[in-house]
């Protein structure tokens, strides 16, 4: 079984019909084929490091990443965590503690920072 496939295929289908269409907003270097590249070498880190993780919270950090990169590239991992945030149908998905996780994974995304 493909690592992608033990996304929860509500939260999966969430993400590419709500998230995913923001992502024309970016530049090339961080649109939607960014995205999915960086979501599928993360599933491959998982699986070669055989790390035992929670592939929805991995998922969701991944997609969420890049989001606000076009309000502001200096800034944009501290605008997509806020966008992330903002969004309450992850309450449906995720506890507040898992959602904490997520957000400062995508604030700590960035090499430089």
């Amino acid at each position: 079984m493909s690592d992608l496939n033990r996304i929860d295929p509500l939260l999966k289908k969430y993400i590419e019909e709500n998230l995913f269409p923001e992502y024309s907003k970016n530049e090339k270097a961080h649109n939607l084929e960014h995205i999915k590249y960086v979501i599928r070498r993360s599933f491959e880190l998982i699986k070669q490091n055989n790390l035992q993780v929670n592939h929805n919270i991995v998922y969701v950090i991944a997609a969420y990443h890049d989001i606000g990169h076009h309000i502001d590239s200096k800034k944009h991992e501290i605008i997509s965590a806020e966008i992330m945030l903002k969004d309450s149908k992850l309450k449906d998905f995720f506890t507040k503690e898992e959602i904490l996780i997520i957000k400062e994974a995508i604030e700590d995304h960035r090499a430089s920072a």
